[in-house]
């Protein structure tokens, strides 16, 4: 008995801890959801947020750089779900220069981070204002393709494998088993982001061209 209640408390403990460390907060950090930012404006601002989707596109600034992802909401993994419809864009303001190889358009991503002012840009020939989040940290997850195989039935009778397959009867009747096949991709090495200097006027900026941890990803 007190060997079940071991196992129950190992695998309870480890259910608290299935969002990833570079963007996981402590128990009880309230974050500010996007749909909340975007109708809170200004008062907003100052607070933090975790949020996450596919990058539409990096751009490299002189002292900081800008990444545009279009949101989905993110699952109990921290994970943006992309099925669905997204809720809009957003941006995420990186002090220093990030390499966008790292960060590939399409990819999924999660940023932690603090929101800051609203950045206006345009989408096609539209103008649009941007909620904007300054990262902290952030987990780039893996890719994923997934595939649906049919598999067949060996049909003893003909000698030959068949979509198709027989009760006790003359009768043949389909057969739509499915196996779902899941694969993934890693990504680029996840490299540290440039470190923010609140005590300057300007936030100095770091070299990221060596990794200083090895991507974490799921």
């Amino acid at each position: 008995m007190s060997r079940y209640f071991v196992l129950l408390a190992v695998f309870l403990f480890a259910g608290c801890t299935i969002v990833p460390d570079s963007i996981d907060v402590p128990e009880g950090t309230q974050l500010v959801s996007y749909s909340k930012a975007v109708t809170s404006g200004a008062s907003a601002q100052g607070q933090k947020a975790r949020w996450g989707g596919l990058i539409v596109g990096v751009e490299n600034k002189p002292n900081q750089t800008l990444i545009e992802l279009a949101h989905f909401p993110l699952n109990h993994y921290g994970k943006p779900g992309t099925n669905g419809e997204t809720s809009g864009r957003f941006k995420v303001q990186i002090d220093g220069f990030v390499d966008p190889i790292v960060f590939e358009e399409g990819r999924s991503a999660t940023f932690l981070g603090t929101i800051t002012a609203p950045t206006a840009g345009m989408v096609g020939e539209q103008p649009y204002i941007y909620p904007t989040i300054i990262a902290d940290d952030y987990h780039m997850w893996r890719k994923q393709q997934v595939y649906d195989v049919n598999t067949y039935f060996f049909n003893y009778h003909t000698g030959w494998y068949s979509p198709f397959y027989r009760f006790n009867g003359p009768w043949m009747y389909p057969h739509f088993n499915r196996t779902r096949v899941i694969r993934y991709e890693n990504g680029p090495s996840k490299a540290k982001l440039p470190t923010r200097n609140s005590g300057a006027s300007k936030s100095s900026t770091k070299s990221t061209s060596q990794p200083l941890r090895k991507d974490k990803q799921k």
